[in-house]
């Protein structure tokens, strides 16, 4: 109970108020979005029933040319012929399957 000096009466106690937690959304990762064929990402584009891109490497490809045209960092292509993913020293090879991803920095 609150006493105050002035009031004739106690001041009733406030019961504490419960907050409630704020969730926030999850972030919606960008849309994977193929800009198209370019000098160094010439390979073709299937899409899977899923929704999912699969890019398959042609001569002359450069790995970061098709980083760019999918709009992904060097970590989010995996490859069909490794099971560790792509990394920045991945050399690509004619037919090889790369999937863009919307994989967090690694």
């Amino acid at each position: 109970m609150l006493l105050t000096a002035c009031a004739a009466e106690a001041t009733p106690e406030l019961a504490p108020t419960e907050i409630a937690p704020t969730h926030s959304p999850a972030p919606t990762p960008d849309p994977i979005v193929d800009i198209g064929a370019m000098e160094g990402a010439m390979g073709t584009v299937e899409t899977d029933a899923d929704g999912v891109l699969r890019y398959t490497a042609v001569e002359g490809d450069v790995g970061g040319l098709v980083c760019e045209r999918f709009g992904r960092a060097y970590w989010q292509l995996e490859s069909n012929l490794t099971s560790g993913g792509f990394s920045c020293n991945s050399v690509i090879y004619v037919g090889e399957i790369l999937t863009p991803t919307n994989d967090k920095n690694p």
